[in-house]
């Protein structure tokens, strides 16, 4: 990986189950041209590192699923407006979602199943126009997600009844 910031031209890195472990290496966010970055099924702990704005220009795609990452989702990740698809599902990050998601007007899809996440699902998640899935479960989130308004715009929604605005019928 040390030499991977000297791939200045490097769109697509996929290190999928590959067993690294340590924290997310931060000069990743530091690729120019970085639009896919696919993390997965490692042993990767520590934080989402600041230094993630570094790839706001072009990231599209952040697959950090199934690691030991941990903390709280930080608002760093807000800052990615071109981002299309956040899986962050099966770490250990706590505390809310964040509200700011929402301004993320290119999401697709975000997964953060299997966290130990807590407060109110942002409702502002499904203003997104682009958004068709949302993976939320197994958490321990609260309300705030109207099923009406999803299943009407075709938005595919993984929930755990105390995760929907009116629970389950």
């Amino acid at each position: 990986l040390r030499n991977l910031p000297h791939m200045k031209s490097l769109k697509n890195l996929h290190l999928y189950q590959n067993g690294f472990v340590g924290s997310v290496p931060e000069t990743l966010f530091e690729l120019p041209n970085l639009e896919v970055l696919f993390l997965s099924s490692n042993l990767l702990t520590g934080e989402i590192p600041p230094s993630i704005t570094g790839a706001q220009q072009t990231l599209k795609s952040l697959y950090l699923s199934d690691n030991k990452l941990h903390g709280q989702i930080p608002t760093d990740l807000c800052g990615l407006y071109k981002l299309e698809d956040l899986f962050i599902d099966t770490n250990d990050f706590n505390g809310p979602l964040p509200t700011c998601l929402g301004s993320l007007s290119n999401l697709k899809k975000i997964y953060a199943f299997k966290n130990r996440l807590t407060g109110d699902v942002p409702s502002v998640l499904l203003n997104l126009p682009n958004l068709v899935e949302v993976g939320i479960e197994e958490n321990d989130l609260s309300g705030g997600v109207n099923q009406v308004c999803a299943w009407g715009r075709g938005l595919n929604i993984w929930a755990d009844c105390s995760e929907l605005e009116d629970g389950c019928d």
